[in-house]
């Protein structure tokens, strides 16, 4: 399965949580946020300033790599 933009964050991580130093890397640390669980990867970034097609091209990467 891939990551997709509209996915919460706590689906993308069901998918791997070694996903976790990809969004820290993008400088997102929302995964340990209670609202995380109603946030969209896009919504996350947005609010973040993070651009979103590399994070989740970052993110498909890594689940490639599996």
């Amino acid at each position: 399965m891939m990551v997709e933009k509209d996915m919460l964050i706590t689906e993308a991580l069901a998918l791997d949580s070694g996903l976790i130093p990809v969004l820290q890397s993008h400088g997102l640390n929302c995964f340990g946020c209670p609202s995380s669980r109603g946030k969209s990867l896009e919504m996350a970034a947005e609010s973040h300033g993070v651009d979103i097609e590399q994070l989740i091209n970052d993110m498909n990467a890594h689940l490639s790599n599996k």
